[in-house]
């Protein structure tokens, strides 16, 4: 995460999960990166913003004035359609909420309002972002939407969409019509947002819900969902226990199945040919997983779990954290999601032990558990070394002092940005470097 300035620009942090059927595969690129993505607006099928003409069509029953009068004298009017959808939203009210949207675009507001409702949406709020502007006889404005689901506790609405809840903008054409305004119009915002567009934004979901996960994906993905149900809830158990552990409960998880289509555009982020996961914070408020089905959904369920298990230990030891650049602390990130990704199996019996023998082979022996973060042009080897070495960096510090202090070491560090060494001597009793050092050796004698 970048520190916060004046005009803020959050970097989402992603943290990317590589192949690991065999030390070969390739799994070379930017992984657990700091990315900052800008934003796009929705588009149902095309790049082309959705447009409707102002035909015939339902209106939405508060009374405004002609287009002539000022433009001031309208924005309580249109703040009050916004409210109104709001309030239907959350109770449930799907007529409410398509009121004021031309007929062009209801079936755009309702997979919004669909998926969203399946989604376990808890808590939202729609405002106007700006100034009315008029043009012609219509009226143009931004309108966010914030959401959190689950119960999650969701901050008041704030304008810029990096603090707070997470959030959705689109700038929206109002046309006059029956003595009301109508939405005829959906294009881009123009303001960056690495949350957009979301999943639920763009697709009809099929949407399985579990007792602590949800997992949606498009239509393709149907089977696929009831599929990943039952071992994502395996997962979460698991999760569940370390979380417990970290002092950080999570309220539910979801986890999003993309299929080539939805992997290339949700989120507005190019994917690396090597990714076939990510961990997405949304604000700190929470956070969305995302599997590549078809590179992952092929394997056996081992495979899937460790995959889905390894995301969910990002969220237990990731989300809501204060640490502002977490990044310099890679190994670490990724080396506890991979310690909780890979139970109950024992260190040695894991993909890790195999990688980093073959990193041995080719002489890239790591002499620090504390190894650089791996950037977008890191060799293959260099990223399989991280994730390996990491894991063992971990399963060492567990082994040498309990892991009650290894997960207390992992707290301070990646939730409150605590400097390495410090953290080591208040929990190990030890500077950091005594533990390093004692792991780097530990790790040879394992593998």
């Amino acid at each position: 995460m970048e520190r916060r300035t004046s005009r803020m620009v959050r970097f989402p942090i992603m943290d990317e999960l590589p192949p690991r059927k065999k030390p070969l595969a390739p799994v070379a690129g930017l992984v657990a990166a700091v990315l900052a993505a800008t934003a796009v607006g929705f588009w149902p099928d095309s790049s082309e913003p959705a447009t409707a003409t102002p035909a015939a069509s339902a209106s939405a029953p508060a009374p405004v004035p002609p287009s002539s009068a000022p433009v001031a004298s309208t924005f309580d009017q249109v703040q009050t359609l916004v409210d109104a959808q709001n309030e239907a939203l959350l109770s449930g009210d799907e007529a409410g909420w398509l009121a004021p949207v031309d007929k062009k675009l209801r079936p755009r507001y309702r997979t919004i309002f669909r998926n969203l409702r399946a989604l376990d949406l808890t808590a939202a709020d729609m405002g106007i972002d700006g100034e009315l502007k008029q043009k012609g006889a219509t009226l143009i404005t931004r309108v966010g939407l914030t959401y959190c689901f689950s119960g999650t506790v969701c901050p008041a609405y704030r304008l810029d969409p990096t603090d707070g809840a997470p959030k959705m903008i689109n700038t929206l054409t109002w046309t006059p019509r029956d003595g009301s305004w109508v939405i005829t119009k959906m294009a881009a915002s123009g303001v960056p947002n690495y949350l957009q567009p979301a999943p639920w934004e763009n697709t009809a979901l099929t949407i399985a819900q579990g007792k602590r996960v949800i997992v949606a994906g498009p239509k393709s993905q149907g089977a696929n969902v009831r599929r990943i149900l039952p071992l994502a809830e395996k997962a979460a158990a698991v999760a569940d226990r370390y979380a417990a552990k970290l002092n950080n409960p999570q309220t539910r998880y979801r986890i999003y199945l993309a299929d080539d289509k939805a992997w290339k555009s949700w989120y507005a982020r190019p994917s690396p040919p090597w990714s076939i996961a990510y961990h997405l914070t949304l604000n700190r408020i929470g956070s969305d997983i995302v599997v590549r089905a078809g590179k992952v959904m092929p394997e056996g369920n081992r495979y899937i779990t460790e995959v889905i298990q390894h995301e969910l230990g990002h969220a237990v030891t990731l989300n809501g954290n204060r640490n502002t650049d977490e990044k310099k602390d890679q190994w670490l990130v990724e080396g506890v999601a991979e310690y909780i990704g890979n139970q109950p199996a024992k260190l040695q019996n894991t993909y890790s032990r195999d990688a980093l023998r073959y990193v041995q082979s080719r002489g890239r022996t790591a002499k620090t558990i504390a190894l650089p973060p791996v950037t977008g042009k890191s060799d293959d080897l260099a990223v399989t070394r991280l994730y390996a070495n990491g894991h063992f960096a971990v399963g060492c510090m567990a082994a040498k002092y309990g892991e009650t202090k290894m997960l207390d070491f992992v707290a301070m560090v990646l939730h409150e940005g605590v400097d390495i060494d410090a953290a080591s001597q208040i929990h190990y009793g030890k500077p950091f470097k005594t533990v390093d050092k004692a792991c780097v050796k530990w790790i040879k004698s394992q593998i």
